[in-house]
């Protein structure tokens, strides 16, 4: 009994201490627990954080565009034009670091090169229509064969034309390159037997030819009314049809006489070069 009354005391002198602890700004005693929740709009009735701010996004940086090098460009102005500039920065400022860098270009330029090269020689092995030396073999003792049927096709020709044909020989008595060419042609014609018509052009005699015929208008009929320009000048000349074929200006040698002449009378254009 005596320890009931003991808690009672204790209760009856706490509670004045507690009620104090709760007075309101006004100084009246409030008790929390029986206010309404709604009675002030500032006080939370359940608490929330506060909102967390978004932080601004960042504008991503843009990223600087990577300098290709010459072996990854593809195009050949682009590669040109690289290589152009990084000359003239080279030559305008020729610092060990402008250089260089001209240089290594300049090498990876060639590597592009030998492998163009090297893919190029790949594919004419794999593929014979595009093999030029299919018509005109490097391979020396081959080459030296080709010559041989090259020289018994020149003679033949020659021989077959001997009996048609004859050489128009435009020249001037006081033309140095007249006179050197004029004993080549009287040889050229003792040994194919296709005859030389020498005419001269300032109606004077010429060595080896001294029965040169003076100019009676043949050089506006071979030259198709421009008359002749430039002598020496040989013309081919068909004696039947007087069809004039030019053969060239200047001093020509025998063996070039006749590959020109086998040229131009039994091959097309491109079907033997």
């Amino acid at each position: 009994m005596r320890s009931i009354v003991a808690i009672m005391a204790l209760l009856c002198a706490i509670v004045p201490i507690t009620s104090n602890a709760f007075t309101t700004t006004g100084g009246e005693v409030g008790k929390w627990w029986d206010e309404s929740p709604w009675a002030d709009p500032e006080r939370g009735f359940n608490w929330y954080p506060e909102p967390l701010q978004e932080k601004p996004k960042e504008k991503p940086q843009p990223q600087k565009k990577k300098k290709k090098s010459i072996e990854e460009m593809t195009d050949l102005d682009e590669i040109k034009k690289e290589i152009e500039h990084l000359k003239a920065v080279a030559v305008g400022n020729p610092t060990e670091k402008n250089v260089l860098e001209y240089l290594r270009a300049q090498n990876q330029m060639y590597n592009k090169a030998a492998k163009f090269a090297d893919v190029s020689r790949r594919v004419v092995w794999a593929n014979p229509e595009v093999d030029y030396s299919n018509r005109n073999p490097y391979a020396s003792f081959a080459a030296a064969k080709d010559r041989e049927r090259r020289y018994t096709d020149i003679q033949e020709t020659l021989k077959s034309l001997s009996e048609t044909h004859a050489i128009l020989f435009f020249a001037k008595s006081t033309c140095p390159h007249c006179q050197d060419q004029a004993p080549v042609l009287r040889s050229f014609s003792l040994a194919t037997k296709i005859p030389v018509l020498a005419i001269s052009l300032d109606n004077r005699v010429l060595p080896y030819f001294p029965e040169a015929k003076p100019d009676n208008g043949i050089s506006m009929l071979a030259t198709g009314g421009e008359g002749i320009q430039v002598v020496p000048a040989l013309y081919l000349i068909d004696r039947a049809t007087k069809a004039v074929i030019p053969l060239g200006t200047g001093v020509i040698a025998s063996s070039e006489l006749g590959e020109r002449i086998r040229t131009l009378v039994k091959t097309a254009p491109g079907q033997d070069f």
